[in-house]
């Protein structure tokens, strides 16, 4: 790969696979590729590091750290002056892959020097708001929804994590590629297991994540298993996620068997470590219904077993590997009953999550996943061999 002067020559944390693994490259000058290189605050910034690395290191591509307009210098040389001129094309344009939809000024500018060929359509911003009931002024709506069809309509493919939110998301299932999400198993690896038992979640801080959920079947298993700890790793995303955690502090500041903290993604393989059982509670919308959040696998990696609530995407995880217990309803009862399996039997739990590893390493660790995506690219570009 060929790096942006004064950008990280090495994405962190992700052993390097063989060069020439799982197929031929590229033109080693024909591609760009935008990455997220210097965040890693919660599981999109992951994502967005990795998911492309693969295709990047196949392709010898120039890397870049970031979506912004202050990024775009990095495509160096005379390609620059095609962003600031309308120069006549002087031959192919090189390939661009952007782990992130770009903002519509982005787009247009970038679209001067390079051929859009594909882009990560992960989220819906709109209806991951409506689902989380957080409130969107109807301007920034109308932003994400330009961006969006921008996007979908610049870039030949595009990237999701489950057929299901490509459908949700209006995503055209011929241009296509659905590639699910991964985790580092360098980076996350198990450690002793824990002497109390212990529930552990990790989420963003807003309504609508199930965490209320969660608080209230923990309050029931406590007249079953007194010694258990409730660990929530809860983050704020902005001025209304910090109102909401702040609240909710506040809320349990007497109970000292719940611990509400954070955990920075370097601390993430120690936070694990300290949870018998991981658990995922979405509630019942049709957006949680199509999601497949990163956590899901970091607590693969983590050696932990999982508790999820029946929703659509990560039930079908669950049981397809048989890696933990799909709750029977979505009433705090129903999670508490599902938790209780494995707290109160720790051979099970510890067979379950010694499973989950082995899949982690198996068909989750990014760079297997980024493998597969880089030859489906390549193949659809008519590239490998």
């Amino acid at each position: 790969m060929t790096h942006v002067p004064g950008r990280p020559a090495v994405l962190p944390d992700v052993e390097d696979p063989e060069a020439d693994a799982g197929g031929g490259r590229a033109r080693p000058d024909g591609w760009v590729v935008m990455l997220e290189m210097s965040r890693r605050r919660w599981g999109g910034d992951l994502r967005r590091g990795q998911i492309f690395r693969r295709l990047a290191e196949r392709t010898a591509a120039t890397t870049i750290d970031g979506f912004s307009i202050r990024s775009l210098p990095g495509l160096a040389g005379w390609r620059w002056l095609r962003l600031m001129l309308p120069l006549p094309r002087l031959g192919p344009r090189p390939r661009l892959a952007s782990a992130e939809m770009l903002r519509p000024d982005v787009l247009r500018v970038a679209r001067r020097a390079v051929d859009p060929v594909v882009v990560a359509v992960y989220d819906d911003a709109v209806l991951q708001h409506a689902a989380f009931d957080l409130p969107m002024p109807p301007d920034r709506a109308a932003f994400y929804r330009r961006r969006q069809d921008e996007n979908l309509a610049a870039f030949r493919w595009h990237v999701a994590p489950t057929a299901s939110f490509a459908r949700l998301a209006g995503l055209d299932p011929d241009r296509t590629i659905v590639a699910g999400n991964g985790t580092n198993v360098e980076h996350i690896v198990p450690g002793q297991w824990p002497e109390e038992p212990a529930v552990g979640m990790i989420s963003g801080a807003t309504p609508g994540r199930g965490i209320e959920l969660l608080l209230d079947a923990a309050k029931l298993l406590r007249a079953e298993i007194p010694n258990l700890r409730l660990m929530l790793w809860l983050i704020a995303t902005g001025d209304q996620s910090a109102a909401y955690l702040d609240a909710l502090r506040e809320a349990h500041r007497w109970e000292r068997w719940i611990q509400i903290g954070s955990a920075p993604y370097e601390d993430l393989r120690h936070a694990l470590r300290q949870a018998t059982v991981m658990c995922v509670p979405m509630p019942p919308t049709t957006y949680a219904d199509v999601a497949l959040p990163v956590k899901l696998f970091d607590a693969m990696a983590a050696g932990r077993p999982q508790v999820v609530t029946p929703r659509v995407e990560t039930r079908a995880v669950i049981e397809r590997h048989g890696i933990g217990v799909v709750a029977d309803g979505d009433r705090a009862e129903d999670l508490a009953a599902a938790l209780a399996r494995l707290l109160q039997d720790e051979g099970e739990a510890r067979r379950l999550g010694a499973l989950a590893r082995e899949v982690a390493e198996r068909h989750y660790h990014w760079p297997v996943v980024g493998e597969w995506l880089a030859s489906e690219i390549l193949s659809r570009e008519g590239l490998a061999g």
